[in-house]
């Protein structure tokens, strides 16, 4: 009889196979697509046994919100950093709505893959990784209307609502392209920051790039 091919064992520490098995999700689910990707696909492409899939993560649900995560993960180190750095309010704002753009852009598959094929569970957990920008930013907002800087009726609002408006505009040029996403970064930014900026209440904001 044929011998059995098996895989070969190879150790390696639980943080080196937890990318593994993110990068292997991340291949997979932009080729094969969400809904159709089972979790032994997922575990050939990580070269892993199902059961070590499942000691790291409960389902290709939970593996997208991590893939989602460490998206997240990324652009609140990023903000966190404009925040830390900065010391003037409307300069802030542009230099982080400008690392969004930036950012969704960097990262467009990965957009494709959670708001084109995910279902509702996982676009749940999605939903609570983008919180943590939300909070981090409304409440430099928040600072930044004591101190008389943003003049909106209600200035954490007005903020929430550019910024899903933004993340939402984002998602739908991202969807229509393919793998080659050609969209115009400065143009997109300028947009985003009128936005803003119009929002929190500066009406007499002049965007650098309207057109072209």
């Amino acid at each position: 009889m044929p011998a059995t091919t098996r895989r070969k064992r190879v150790t390696k520490s639980p943080d080196d196979r937890r990318d593994d098995i993110l990068r292997a999700g991340q291949r997979v689910f932009g080729t094969t697509g969400f809904e159709r990707a089972t979790i032994s696909e997922l575990a050939d492409a990580a070269e892993i046994g199902k059961g070590t899939f499942y000691l790291y993560f409960e389902s290709k649900d939970h593996l997208l919100g991590a893939l989602w995560e460490r998206y997240v993960d990324a652009i609140v180190s990023t903000t966190q950093e404009i925040l830390d750095e900065s010391d003037d309010w409307w300069p802030t704002i542009d230099r982080v709505m400008g690392a969004l753009v930036r950012h969704a852009i960097a990262n467009a598959e990965l957009h494709r893959i959670v708001y084109g094929s995910a279902n509702a569970k996982a676009l749940e957990l999605c939903r609570q990784a983008n919180q943590r920008v939300i909070d981090l930013m409304c409440a430099f907002v928040e600072e930044g209307t004591d101190a008389g800087a943003f003049r909106a009726g209600d200035t954490r609002v007005a903020f929430r609502m550019a910024y899903h408006a933004s993340d939402g505009l984002l998602d739908d040029l991202i969807g229509q392209g393919d793998e080659r996403v050609d969209i115009d970064e400065r143009r997109v930014t300028a947009m985003v920051l009128e936005l803003v900026h119009r929002a929190l209440g500066d009406h007499t904001y002049a965007p650098a790039l309207t057109h072209g």
